[in-house]
């Protein structure tokens, strides 16, 4: 069979844009063709050796169900048209189907833009901007990390510490407005997604910090951080059974990875137990802790 598909089609480039909702024909054939070359992929050194082994686990997997004498995936292969649409699909959604190859392609995109300017001038803005961060001067802090932005237009940490500094001013509006600057470039930060859900909830916008900590939960799904901000942001939305199960998830992760979170989570827990017993809905928790694996005091 002959190659069908381009290496990688800058696959990394994707990652965010197909994040939250991806909805294509034949789910399951999708699922299992992008299953099948996740499972092809062992290690992974570099960028090029990802690049390689996904465009030859692409073929064979394909040719795999494209050789099946199920009627219904045949479909799938029908002409030169759904093959390309079946590949298509499969590639939309695939990186988020492999962890392994999420969390490489993360990695080397946060090698990228978490880190210094290579513009001497922005970094000696930066530089004093941290430092009078450091000493709870904002307005200082704000002057420099505007020139350091100003001199590197794509400046990642100058943005995001921009956007912590109008946070300490209590600028919400600005403080969004930064952290989406950073996002314009970085789609994956998980600073600026984490802190930028902060200041949506201090703006009453609990839809888009709910937005931010669901996308970090795709991305980082080993991280409590986005399971801890969605049961918050559900409980001020009163939603208290679905609070329930990520603030579960959020604690076992916690305590797994030993996290600040543990003890936070644990009050949060309370929180929602006690407004769940007010609506005679105690049973609930105690069924969830038991699915959970949460002993129940």
């Amino acid at each position: 069979m002959q190659n069908i598909y381009p290496p990688m089609k800058k696959i990394y480039i994707i990652i965010f844009y197909t994040l939250i909702f991806t909805s294509v024909s034949g789910q399951d054939l999708i699922e299992l063709i992008s299953n099948r070359i996740c499972n092809c992929i062992d290690t992974i050194e570099n960028i090029d050796s990802l690049e390689i082994k996904l465009d030859r686990c692409i073929n064979e997997s394909v040719t795999v169900f494209w050789n099946s004498d199920d009627d219904e995936q045949l479909e799938h292969f029908a002409d030169s048209d759904t093959i390309q649409n079946t590949i298509d699909s499969v590639m939309t959604g695939f990186v988020h189907r492999c962890p392994k190859v999420m969390a490489f392609l993360l990695e080397e995109k946060e090698g990228k833009f978490y880190k210094l300017s290579d513009s001497g001038v922005a970094n000696k803005y930066y530089e004093a901007g941290i430092k009078a961060l450091g000493s709870n001067d904002y307005k200082t802090a704000e002057k420099q990390f505007l020139k350091a932005v100003k001199e590197d237009r794509n400046f990642v940490y100058a943005y995001d510490n921009l956007g912590l500094t109008f946070r300490q001013l209590k600028d919400y509006k600005n403080s969004v407005r930064y952290y989406t600057k950073s996002l314009e470039i970085f789609p994956e930060g998980r600073f600026a997604l984490q802190n930028q859900a902060v200041a949506f909830l201090e703006l009453k916008d609990n839809l888009n910090a709910l937005k931010n900590y669901f996308i970090l939960i795709s991305l980082y799904p080993d991280n409590p951080e986005g399971y801890f901000g969605s049961a918050r942001v559900q409980y001020l939305n009163e939603a208290y059974e679905n609070a329930l199960d990520y603030a579960f998830y959020a604690y076992k992760i916690s305590l797994f990875r030993r996290s600040d979170h543990v003890k936070e989570t644990e009050e949060l827990i309370i929180m929602i137990r006690d407004k769940l017993k007010g609506q005679s809905k105690l049973d609930i928790f105690d069924k969830k802790a038991k699915e959970y694996g949460i002993p129940v005091e």
